[in-house]
């Protein structure tokens, strides 16, 4: 029984999180936070305004994350399901974006998918570089 709890929480988990993400890019006002620009200190908030960046670096990677926690709940992670992992994952990135074109304040860009891209390949490199130093090493058989 807790066994398919945990299955059906890793396999909504990732649903749960691209429902957060459309969300945060419906609402999100960036205009909203100018008011500040008087009463913060000018490098606080480029540091701010460099945190709101990085966080598509942070959002996507962890949506891979968790589209690759749900499969292995299933069973189902191999090396086409990671690859489609990726997919699915830069995709809902290209999807996030065109939908900011209809949400005031906001539109799509370029470089937002890229830095969408790159969280979604450090994750990947991350897990990868992992699982290769976790596996056994092979033993030499003697001849």
């Amino acid at each position: 029984m807790q066994s398919q709890i945990r299955r059906f929480s890793l396999g909504v988990l990732p649903i749960f999180y691209i429902g957060l993400i459309w969300l945060q890019s419906s609402h999100f006002d960036p205009s909203s936070i100018d008011h500040y620009a008087d009463v913060i200190d000018r490098k606080i908030l480029i540091f701010i305004g460099t945190l709101f960046e990085l966080t598509h670096l942070i959002e996507f990677g962890l949506l891979y994350l968790f589209i690759l926690m749900a499969f292995r709940a299933f069973g189902i992670l191999n090396h086409r399901n990671n690859q489609l992992a990726v997919f699915i994952a830069f995709f809902y990135g290209i999807l996030d974006e065109i939908h900011q074109i209809f949400v005031p304040f906001r539109s799509l860009s370029v470089l937002d998918l890229g830095k969408d891209f790159i969280g979604i390949w450090v994750v990947w490199f991350i897990i990868h570089k992992t699982r290769i130093r976790l596996q056994p090493k092979e033993k030499p058989v003697p001849k």
